[in-house]
């Protein structure tokens, strides 16, 4: 399969001379070389593949966007990234006929890729586009996703399919989903009700309390498969050329820092920005943070791996007894990283490891069952019955 033919190929030669810094020190030169290096069907040098779905969908319209354009006119003049990663740029996806079509090939299009084990990063274009990636997990039973947004985007009684909404639609397509996360949420937006019907297990996080340690947010990007990433949750000041952007919101470094933690996290396969108004007059500042979002994700990729991995050699292992609890709970902490982790194990006696922190193996040491840990027990259970 040659994904190539489902997009128009960029022409690096718009974006060359954009920026103080020589071609060949920025990300762009190192991505065009990457990209022009790129054979039929041999994708085996790309760690990740950058797309652009240049389409708009909302409640009053469908258009067609150039924000992917101008995040890379943006993104291509900064510095390349220190290490060796391969990043190519395949272009934006070409026009499809329907709306359902587009949400049909970037299915399509994120299942080969993740196939090859390569992460794919989208620039949009709206957040309903989100629609189409999750559909490429579908059968995945343990799929996690994790909006960062500040509303809750689901249906409130009948209104037209849009941006403002996706997330029922994707509830409704994968009532199993394991895992969804909502970061960055304001709670004046959204109601405990609506917090409580989401489905899977819930790690969401307010926006005052990522304000208050960044740091909480860290293991929910290790348990996620597709991150989905709405400007709109970035302080409107920050932020002026988002579709929906509030008063209140994070602050860009730490939207900058949210997306490093998506992009180490081995398990990541889709990062996804949404999410910006073209037509208003402020939106420059929010495609410079766009594609500074998009360059600390491609830094937090490079990254990974780099002893990560849970081996003997890198781990501490645990068990704490708890009462109430027939065996005892088994928890890892990498010596490297100091990431911790709480095992389980399937019906065919395989391990699975979730991310936690170190605050939930301290809560079972001091003979508490962790909330998080019966969640996922829970899950899996649900799973092999």
């Amino acid at each position: 399969m040659d994904i190539r033919f489902y997009f128009d190929p960029v022409n690096f030669d718009t974006y060359r001379n954009s920026g103080p810094l020589n071609w060949k020190y920025t990300i762009g030169g190192m991505i065009e070389k990457n990209t022009i290096a790129l054979k039929p069907g041999n994708l085996r040098n790309v760690q990740v593949a950058i797309i652009g779905v240049p389409f708009n969908n909302s409640a009053l319209k469908q258009e067609y966007t150039t924000v992917p354009d101008k995040i890379r006119t943006a993104l291509f003049p900064l510095a390349k990234t220190t290490g060796k990663i391969g990043i190519a740029d395949f272009g934006n996806l070409k026009p499809a006929l329907s709306l359902k079509g587009y949400y049909q090939a970037l299915r399509d299009i994120v299942d080969y890729l993740s196939e090859l084990n390569i992460v794919t990063l989208v620039l949009g274009g709206s957040q309903d586009l989100t629609t189409g990636i999750c559909e490429a997990f579908i059968h995945n039973p343990l799929f996690s996703l994790t909006v960062i947004d500040s509303f809750l985007d689901t249906k409130k009684g009948k209104e037209v399919f849009a941006a403002e909404n996706f997330l029922s639609r994707i509830f409704n397509s994968n009532p199993n989903l394991f895992q969804f996360n909502l970061l960055g949420f304001q709670s004046h937006f959204v109601p405990d009700e609506y917090l409580s019907k989401t489905i899977g297990i819930n790690e969401h996080l307010r926006l005052g309390l990522i304000r208050e340690n960044l740091n909480l947010a860290e293991p929910v990007f290790r348990n996620t498969d597709v991150v989905s990433l709405d400007m709109s949750v970035v302080k409107y000041v920050e932020a002026p050329g988002s579709t929906s952007g509030t008063i209140n919101g994070l602050h860009s470094e730490e939207v900058c820092q949210l997306a490093k933690y998506a992009g180490l996290s081995e398990r990541g396969r889709v990062f996804g920005i949404f999410g910006i108004d073209p037509e208003k007059p402020a939106d420059l500042a929010t495609i410079q943070l766009a594609a500074q979002i998009s360059w600390y994700f491609l830094e937090g990729v490079q990254f990974r791996n780099s002893g990560s991995s849970l081996t003997a050699q890198n781990c501490t292992f645990y068990q704490v007894q708890v009462n109430g609890v027939e065996t005892p709970l088994e928890f890892l902490k990498n010596n490297i990283t100091g990431q911790w982790w709480m095992k389980f194990e399937n019906n065919r006696k395989e391990p699975l490891f979730f991310a936690c922190s170190e605050k939930v193996y301290q809560q079972a040491s001091e003979n508490e069952i962790p909330a998080l840990w019966m969640k996922y027990l829970q899950k899996i259970d649900e799973i092999v019955k």
